[in-house]
């Protein structure tokens, strides 16, 4: 009745012109409801909750990660506290073999201070040292034939952060299915306290959601 060729064209001016009846404009409109009714409605009653939900899931996903970093945070503060109590060990360690030393030449004894003991207390900290050196980031897909100083070169870049990288390697047995975590070592831990303080801004990186 309108004459049009395309739903562009079903506008004012046309539905205006005067072969166009009252009759005819409630028989549309009637027809246009039964139409949103049967369809339009039914999908929105479905998409609206699942959006909701997905909105939901994005909340908690963040909520987590923001979690995961305090706990980050928590465990280097722990790990501090047991390196200064490794090295006060140690220090008395030290104080207590030279004592016997000491004691040892005054009776002309032939025992004195064991080496070996000194120097494994100290690679005792050393190792633990370094061990609070290392960052690990999850959920980066495995590659054959991957660059990781490359990878993970780039992940830093995404939170703003360029430090020497070292020693990168995926952790764990290759399994199928399975994306092992990367492990690498800063210079230092004051770098792994930044780098770990801004993680958060993966989420917003693009590819990185999943990353932590």
């Amino acid at each position: 009745d309108l004459g049009v060729t395309s739903s562009s064209e079903v506008n004012a001016r046309n539905l205006s012109k005067r072969n166009i009846t009252k009759e005819n404009l409630c028989s549309w409109l009637e027809r246009m409801s039964i139409i949103l009714n049967s369809n339009a409605v039914p999908l929105l009653q479905i998409t609206v909750p699942k959006a909701d939900r997905c909105e939901k899931l994005e909340q908690e996903k963040i909520k987590d990660q923001f979690t995961i970093i305090k706990l980050q945070d928590e465990v280097l503060k722990k790990k501090d506290e047991e390196v200064e109590v490794m090295k006060q060990a140690m220090k008395q360690t030290v104080k207590r073999e030279i004592t016997s030393y000491a004691s040892a030449v005054t009776k002309s004894c032939a025992t004195a201070l064991a080496p070996a003991n000194i120097g494994k207390a100290v690679k005792t900290v050393v190792d633990k040292d370094e061990r609070l050196r290392n960052v690990i980031i999850y959920g980066l897909p495995e590659t054959t034939e991957e660059n990781l100083p490359g990878i993970v070169k780039s992940i830093l870049l995404g939170i703003q952060e360029k430090p020497i990288v070292k020693d990168c390697c995926r952790v764990g047995p290759k399994k199928s299915g399975a994306v092992r975590p990367i492990k690498f070592r800063l210079s230092n831990r004051d770098i792994v306290h930044q780098v770990l303080r801004k993680s958060h801004l993966l989420c917003n990186k693009e590819g990185c959601q999943n990353v932590y």
